[in-house]
Parts: structure tokens; sequence; C-alpha cells
């Protein structure tokens, strides 16, 4: 997504371009990415207190949609857009900044580990679905606007005769459709693990449970032998009678 052809039409030629960028840096990337490690890579990416304390921190919805959504309006700002336009470093300084924003915002949605005392699942359902219409705030200043608003892309050759305007209304509504269609997917996975968990059969009481061996409890233990050596049994001395 960094590179040709698409991190080349993303630095100055087509918004849509850029737009389709940063969601492969948000929405794709980063969950594919938490999913596909193993949990005890994890656990050891986690395992310094530091490291875990932060990350427990982050499994609560409350930070991670503040910062996610920080970065997304900041990394929209025209200042911000034209600023990086001529650094490469500035440049990759903001694709970093929106990756980390991903990791961020799906690391308390998929909850790989259970010892951070994850999220419940309706609350997961409810951290989504609030992202759902949050970012659809600054998409719609370029589905609705009738001038350009980065002069980056104004300015810029055309690209398949796609005007400046043309090519912003098409990177709202592929904000709004496209990524609405992506957390829309997640929330209903989410929903119906939820459905799935309340109507789980619970666990029958102890004292219905069948005992381990043969299923019947325990009994009194037999009195010893005659021969035998226990407390209550008989003592026969050697070679002689029992007493």
């Amino acid at each position: 997504a960094a590179d040709w052809p698409l991190g080349l039409l993303a630095a100055g030629y087509l918004l849509s371009a850029r737009t389709l960028q940063y969601m492969l840096f948000v929405l794709v990337a980063p969950p594919l990415m938490l999913l596909g490690m193993p949990r005890w890579l994890l656990r050891r990416i986690t395992r310094p207190r530091l490291a875990f304390r932060l990350a427990r921190l982050l499994s609560r919805p409350l930070l991670p949609l503040v910062i996610y959504n920080v970065v997304l309006v900041a990394m929209h700002l025209p200042p911000v857009v034209e600023g990086v336009a001529g650094s490469q470093l500035a440049s990759f300084g903001l694709d970093a900044a929106a990756i980390v924003s991903g990791f961020v915002f799906w690391w308390p949605a998929l909850a790989r580990l259970p010892e951070l005392n994850p999220m419940s699942y309706g609350v997961r359902v409810g951290y989504l679905g609030l992202n759902l219409f949050l970012p659809t705030v600054p998409a719609s200043f370029f589905t609705f606007s009738d001038y350009p608003i980065y002069s980056l892309y104004e300015l810029a050759p055309r690209v398949h005769g796609i005007s400046a305007v043309a090519g912003q209304r098409g990177p709202g509504l592929t904000r709004k459709v496209r990524g609405g269609a992506g957390l829309g997917a997640a929330v209903s996975v989410m929903f119906f693990r939820w459905d799935r968990q309340g109507t789980a059969p619970e666990d029958p009481p102890a004292a219905a449970r069948p005992a381990r061996g043969g299923g019947q409890e325990p009994g009194p233990a037999d009195p010893p032998a005659a021969g035998g050596r226990g407390e209550e049994g008989l003592r026969r001395p050697p070679g002689g009678r029992a007493r």
C-alpha cells in the first residue's frame, strides 16, 4: 500500500488512492496481523511490566476510541496533508501513525489475550458500532463539498481525466460504504458470538453431576479382612492364633 502504484498516486495525484491506502493501513492490515499472530508471541511481547500495563490500558474502549479518531481527523487536515507532500520522512511518519492507530483500534475489539480482562461482546458491539458513525463526519466534507479541499490534489495532473472534485467525492463514498461494510461485518461477528454466548447451556449443578470413574458415589470403606493389618482388624501374631 505504501509502494508503487498506490503509494505514488496517494502522494500527490488522487485523493481516492490516499483514502484506499488509509483504509488498508487501518482497517485491513492491523486486524489480519493481530488475528494471525499466535498467542504465545503476543504474551512474549506483553511480558514486560510496562508493556503489560499498556496492553491492559488499551483493552478498555475509551482511550483507543480517542486515539483512533484523533489520528483520523489529524491525518485529513489540509495543513497536514499538504505539509507532508514534499518530505518522505514526514510521509513515512504519517503512514506509521495510521498503522499504529489501526492496531490500537482493533486491540480491544479482538481481545486476543484473556488475561487482560477484555471487554464483553456486548461492549465490543457498541465500540465498533460507534466507530461506524464517527468517521462519517469527515467523509461528509469530501462527499458534499463543491470545491476541492486540498490544493495538492487540485493542482496535480489529472489521472484518466478524473477531476479534483470527482476524485474527492469518491473517497467520501468509499469511506462510508466500504469502511462501513468492513466494520459492519465485524459488528455482525461480535453480535452473533455474543448471542451464542448468551444462549449456551449452563453447567449442571454439582449434585447432579455423575461422579468420576463409573458414575457412582463412593461408599464407606469396606472393613478390613481378618488377616489384614488395619487398626480395626484382628492382630495375628506370627505362628499363633488370633487374640
